[in-house]
């Protein structure tokens, strides 16, 4: 069965006592959940992290959920977290959706008044044909 998954990544930013973890989606998939977590595993593997200087350390773990990228070589290490997420609802694909039904509704309703239009005047025909 196909199903939609976001691939997300979720850095911790800032240093010492103000650091915070902020996330963002990479990209979507279609398909398996293992062809989803071999793609977020080929980003994993690919990602620079917004490392600190001086952290040149880097560990990939893989979880249950996804990857964990570990970057030790600091007092504080830096981390980056890889989540396989299935998109239960998308806001933006049902706005587009519901755009393009609009659309099409629009363009049915003009193609129907052009056709009424020159059937009326197929009807009345040419005045020079009177």
């Amino acid at each position: 069965m196909s199903t939609r998954w976001g691939l997300i990544v979720e850095e911790n930013d800032g240093r010492g006592l103000d650091t915070s973890w902020s996330g963002r989606v990479l990209t979507h998939v279609t398909g398996t959940r293992e062809e989803a977590m071999a793609r977020l595993e080929e980003y994993a593997r690919a990602y620079t992290p917004k490392r600190p200087a001086g952290a040149r350390e880097p560990r990939l773990y893989q979880t249950d959920e996804g990857f964990l990228l570990l970057e030790e070589g600091l007092p504080r290490g830096h981390g980056c977290r890889f989540t396989l997420a299935r998109l239960l609802y998308d806001g933006v694909a049902e706005k587009r959706a519901a755009t393009a039904a609009r659309q099409a509704e629009q363009q049915r309703r003009q193609a129907q008044r052009d056709a009424e239009k020159a059937a009326r005047r197929a009807e009345r025909g040419s005045w020079w044909k009177r």
